[in-house]
């Protein structure tokens, strides 16, 4: 599926541009993996780029916009999925970083 290939690689790019300091570029190429990501309902890819966005937010010091970020992406994380492990697991430590609780 070139959706999923896309996804991954916008995430990779975001990361990647955010670190060289374009943290407008990278949430643009965010958007972009959400869209996606929603058009084809994969939720766990919604979750993961909606956590990425949170680090950007993170890493440009904006621990509110973060935080939500991080909520939203919580809530998308697989349910069935154990808390403290995989995605979730970095989800919610992320989150406390922000706040300094889940």
């Amino acid at each position: 599926m070139p959706e999923l290939q896309a996804i991954v690689s916008y995430n990779r790019l975001a990361l990647r541009v955010s670190r060289d300091g374009g943290k407008e570029q990278a949430l643009l190429l965010l958007a972009n993996a959400l869209r996606l990501a929603r058009e084809i309902g994969r939720p766990m890819l919604e979750s993961w780029s909606k956590h990425n966005m949170g680090l950007i937010f993170l890493q440009a010091g904006q621990e509110a916009e973060a935080a939500v970020c991080f909520r939203i992406a919580l809530s998308l994380a697989d349910r069935r999925g154990r808390p403290g492990r995989g995605l979730r697991g970095r989800i919610e430590q992320d989150l406390r970083r922000c706040t300094g609780s889940a």
